[in-house]
């Protein structure tokens, strides 16, 4: 298996939905790394450790790093110049709109300097890499005004991603699911349902027919 790269949505959604152990199970099996960024770590463990809300799922993620099912990633990502390129895509009345964070596009680039494959579940991100153009029109809808795009930063910013794979947390726990990992739980018909649907609920952006489609395979 390629390296993993996971984003902080995607974590957020694994631990959110107990599913650690799956995680854990799952790097047994694999030959490649579990990684995030300094940054996505600070997001999910450093700054919830100073509050309350997040607290809890902080300190199971922060098991996970220690029992090394996810390594920080040491090395020295330089963003500057992309995330000045890629928050210069999409305007409106003339401003640019922000479109993702220093973390998520750390674990983005990293991926990609890795030739490894992205985890993230928020859609914003995925659209960004997969589905620019449909990007655009949801920003649209969200934002109730019309939407303009600087065609050559987004060229330009393709072709710095253009190896990158993604996945989601849902096509990671399938993983596990296929494996068995799932099995006591009683009638798999029945566990495939709430897995998926607890990830949707939970933070995987999945929609209810994909989720039906999948279903059917099994």
């Amino acid at each position: 298996m390629r390296d993993l790269v996971f984003d902080t949505s995607s974590v957020i959604t694994i631990s959110l939905n107990n599913l650690d152990g799956k995680l854990y199970q799952l790097k047994q099996l694999s030959n490649g790394r579990f990684l995030i960024t300094r940054e996505v770590k600070e997001e999910l463990v450093d700054r919830p450790l100073h509050g309350k809300k997040y607290k809890l799922e902080a300190l199971q993620i922060n098991r996970l790093i220690k029992s090394n099912v996810l390594e920080i990633n040491n090395k020295e990502i330089n963003i500057d110049s992309v995330l000045n390129l890629v928050n210069n895509i999409y305007f409106s009345n003339g401003k640019p709109i922000k479109i993702i964070s220093k973390g998520e596009l750390q674990a983005l680039i990293l991926a990609v300097e890795l030739n490894g494959v992205l985890v993230v579940d928020e859609r914003t991100m995925r659209m960004l890499v997969e589905d620019p153009e449909s990007l655009m029109e949801l920003l649209e809808k969200k934002l109730h005004t019309k939407i303009s795009t600087d065609n050559d930063n987004l060229s330009k910013f393709k072709k710095i991603i253009s190896k990158v794979d993604i996945i989601r947390s849902c096509e990671l726990m399938l993983i596990a699911y296929e494996k068995g990992f799932f099995d006591s739980l009683g009638d798999k018909k029945q566990v495939l349902d709430g897995l998926l649907w607890g990830l949707r609920l939970r933070g995987c952006s999945i929609s209810g027919r994909e989720i039906g489609e999948i279903e059917m395979m099994y």
